[in-house]
């Protein structure tokens, strides 16, 4: 008897712990979701409030660094500003690990030149939160 009650427990826990992952995945797929919306309308208020205090940003205009919410949030607008989207899709989303990451292209124009990026974006969890932890646009 105390053998089959030792395996209900462990089956239950291992059912919390998969349910947990699961809600972690579809959280951090829902990011990604707005990150696609954003990046795409040139609208970056769809996912500033999930830059990380230190977040790693490389950009096609040459910034790079470490920089503060506030600062990737004012680095990212100015980006955009110059770099207007014209499109924005990921290509590839893995959201199974313990720091998801995308990938997608982003087609913009410059000054009346259209141009295109590749776009790398991971994510990292923080007080159970996710949060974007390096933007490269090159």
């Amino acid at each position: 008897m105390n053998e089959n009650k030792i395996l209900i427990i462990f089956f239950l826990l291992s059912l919390t712990v998969l349910f947990a992952q699961d809600a972690k995945n579809r959280e951090a797929q829902k990011l990604f979701i707005k990150i696609e919306e954003g990046l795409n309308s040139g609208s970056i208020d769809k996912f500033s409030g999930y830059f990380n205090n230190r977040s790693y940003l490389s950009l096609l205009n040459g910034t790079s660094g470490y920089f503060s919410s506030n600062q990737s949030y004012y680095v990212i607008k100015d980006f955009l500003s110059v770099y207007k989207p014209i499109s924005f899709k990921f290509t590839n989303i893995v959201i199974d690990t313990g720091n998801p990451f995308a990938a997608g292209t982003l087609k913009f124009n410059n000054n009346g030149i259209r141009g295109t990026a590749a776009v790398f974006i991971t994510l990292t969890n923080i007080n159970d939160e996710w949060c974007l932890s390096q933007i490269t646009i090159n």
